[in-house]
């Protein structure tokens, strides 16, 4: 039987899905709340609102948990996407696109994922950002005139899920492609030794791979 490599933790995976099902929440009802007729997805639109609002504050709480989490377990290193990752996306998207067997070398998350992972987080941002100027219209008329206006607030709002629902259909489409095994290991934590994906890329101030 393969040896096991423990990749991640139990706080990073509990987060993962709960920031997963809010984004999830937050794109149908934002959709609801956009055209009801369109996005027949709730039975009334106040019930809409309410899940909107609910899941936005609870996915900025995980934002920020999982922020917290990542300086104090340290794997921020990986998390972060530098200018050096660029490297990394010709193996990544040859492999992607079917046209090498081979899969890029990386550490826990490859150029692509760091990338996806750190534009979430500032996309959550903007949304949070647009969405209070669209929910208190009255009390912060202001706040929304310095941004534009409240139809440049709107587009943005809407272009900017529109992203989430393409960066997260890309998301699920490349977790598949790269097998059950990867899909797993959100649920168990434990990948195969030996698969591309290690415990810690190692490229940080020298230090040796470590398993957390």
């Amino acid at each position: 039987m393969a040896t096991e490599i423990y990749c991640h933790t139990m706080p990073a995976r509990i987060l993962h899905w709960i920031n997963a099902a809010n984004i999830g929440l937050l794109t149908t009802s934002g959709m609801y709340i956009r055209d009801p007729e369109l996005f027949a997805l709730f039975a009334n639109m106040d019930i809409a609102r309410k899940t909107h609002f609910i899941a936005m504050y609870l996915i900025i709480y995980g934002i920020l948990i999982r922020i917290y989490y990542s300086w104090v377990s340290k794997d921020y290193r990986e998390l972060m996407f530098r200018l050096r990752d660029i490297r990394g996306f010709p193996s990544l998207f040859r492999y992607y696109l079917f046209l090498s067997k081979e899969p890029p070398v990386a550490g826990k998350y490859n150029a692509g994922q760091k990338l996806l992972y750190n534009a979430w987080a500032v996309l959550v941002l903007v949304q949070a950002i647009t969405g209070f100027g669209l929910y208190f219209t009255e009390g912060l008329a202001a706040y929304v005139r310095a941004l534009g206006g409240p139809v440049v607030v709107r587009q943005v709002h809407f272009a900017v899920t529109w992203v989430f629902i393409l960066t997260v259909a890309l998301h699920v489409y490349l977790s598949i492609i790269g097998g059950w095994t990867v899909i797993k290991s959100m649920i168990t934590g434990y990948l195969p030794e030996g698969i591309y994906m290690q415990p810690v890329a190692g490229e940080f101030e020298g230090e040796e791979p470590e398993v957390f």
